[in-house]
């Protein structure tokens, strides 16, 4: 089996619940940044059971997600369809997803951790895809969350620090980026002390405008 398909796999096992997995309110840090933007077109990646997605969508959004789960696109269109919005949300690895470039006003990473190669090409086409002046959204946990119980990978290759970030998001004007210590509350599988990364860069409109 591909690690693909088994990945697949895990998540739909994971999202195969009547409980959301990572509950069905949007990640605080990813609400509050995206309150303080002109809605307009939004992709998410790794979006999951679509907590996300379904509050952008209630704020005027114009919505893009995508998942390998099925599980976790029907559950997300069923939390859309409990308040009368439409998603867009393809189910599809990674790699196969099309990015448009130029084209997304922000872009929200919240706990999407893919392996080393795939990081650096996801980080790498979601600086392509936004608009020049475009936002990142971005929460993930640190290496130190490694041998913590309250969510995340336990692989240390798959989760973030400081100079990883700061090389994969040189291009962006930073706004915050910062290491938290924070409670997380988000459903049965993030619960508890995590310790966090946290940033929101803009796509310079420097590059574009000759200045």
């Amino acid at each position: 089996m591909s690690e693909a398909k088994m990945l697949s796999r895990f998540w739909d096992q994971r999202y195969d619940t009547e409980e959301y997995a990572y509950g069905r309110e949007a990640n605080d840090f990813f609400s509050s940044q995206l309150a303080s933007l002109f809605p307009g077109n939004l992709l998410l990646p790794g979006e999951g059971e679509g907590r996300n997605a379904v509050y952008a969508a209630r704020q005027g959004w114009k919505v893009d997600a995508f998942d390998l789960s099925s599980a976790g696109r029907a559950k997300a269109l069923s939390l859309a369809e409990e308040f009368g919005i439409d998603l867009s949300y393809r189910v599809c690895v990674l790699e196969d997803f099309q990015f448009m470039p130029n084209h997304y006003d922000a872009v929200g990473l919240v706990f999407f951790h893919p392996d080393p190669y795939s990081r650096e090409f996801l980080h790498r086409m979601i600086f392509e895809s936004l608009k020049p002046g475009g936002t990142l959204i971005f929460e993930g946990f640190h290496k130190d969350q490694l041998y913590m119980n309250s969510g995340g990978p336990k692989s240390l290759d798959m989760l973030f620090d400081e100079e990883m970030l700061a090389a994969d998001f040189a291009r962006f004007d930073t706004q915050v980026f910062e290491k938290k210590e924070i409670v997380l509350n988000e459903g049965p599988f993030h619960q508890g002390q995590a310790t966090v990364i946290r940033y929101r860069g803009i796509k310079p409109k420097r590059m574009y405008d000759g200045s």
